[in-house]
């Protein structure tokens, strides 16, 4: 299934008509020579030069050039984009409504317009769960200061624990997911934390995550356990330590 179709004709209405059509549910890509006006909070003007005009259905406009990662201008996701026609050139509007500010890009002539159907997932954190368990057992105090390692994938009847740790008489279950932690990886926690619990013993619970869901927050909170993002190693708390960046580099 061919995911792009060609836009461009050199009749401007029937360019308009297929835009419109294409910006419902595809990303546009124009090449072509343009000017940029902006009005808003300033302003700004960009001679007409060639550059690339990438529209997605979210209404998030941006103009690019031959360097930088950051658009040349641009505007966010819920504008509204109008397409008209100037003299049988493309004029594309894009306004947002609060704070007020619009975006105008004039063609003198377009090289390339197509608009394709582009997938909407979600980034997936490299690393296996697995490396980052060695980050925590090699440096126990990343999750708490004085805490020292009594085992990895300990086993339970209710599954292995990935790290337990111990500081006094407190067990400090550490339960590690590589991607955004939802609701079930609060239950998998709670039942080792109510496991050693059972056995009488101070227990704290801990997800280590690049990531939370609202609901499994919301959870996680009601239980009492602490939740640290390994990316900025974050604890729920506010208190920030160092990343666990550098530890990988420990780790490897």
């Amino acid at each position: 299934m061919n995911n792009c179709v060609e836009l461009y004709t050199a009749d401007c209405q029937e360019l308009v008509k297929r835009l419109n059509t294409a910006k419902k549910d595809m990303v546009i890509l124009i090449v072509g020579e343009m000017s940029i006006e902006y009005l808003g909070r300033a302003a700004s003007y960009a001679y007409p030069a060639t550059r690339l005009l990438l529209i997605k259905p979210d209404g998030t406009l941006l103009v690019h050039e031959s360097a930088r990662v950051e658009p040349l201008n641009w505007q966010p996701p819920k504008s509204t984009i109008h397409f008209e026609c100037i003299e049988n050139a493309l004029r594309v509007r894009a306004i947002r409504e609060n704070p007020r500010e619009e975006v105008i890009v004039e063609f003198i002539n377009i090289d390339f317009a197509n608009a394709c159907r582009l997938a909407l997932t979600k980034l997936t954190v490299v690393g296996r769960e697995s490396d980052i368990v060695k980050v925590v057992l090699q440096n126990p105090s990343i999750i708490e200061e004085g805490a020292v390692v009594i085992g990895s994938d300990v086993s339970t009847p209710y599954g292995k624990v990935d790290v337990l740790l111990k500081k006094g008489d407190k067990v400090i279950v550490v339960e590690v997911k590589n991607e955004k932690a939802g609701i079930q990886a609060i239950m998998q926690l709670k039942r080792y934390v109510d496991y050693y619990s059972s056995r009488e013993r101070i227990v704290e619970g801990v997800l280590v995550a690049p990531g939370i869901s609202q609901d499994a927050f919301m959870l996680l909170n009601k239980e009492g356990f602490r939740f640290i993002d390994f990316r900025t190693l974050k604890s729920r708390t506010g208190e920030k330590t160092q990343t666990l960046e550098k530890f990988f580099k420990i780790a490897t």
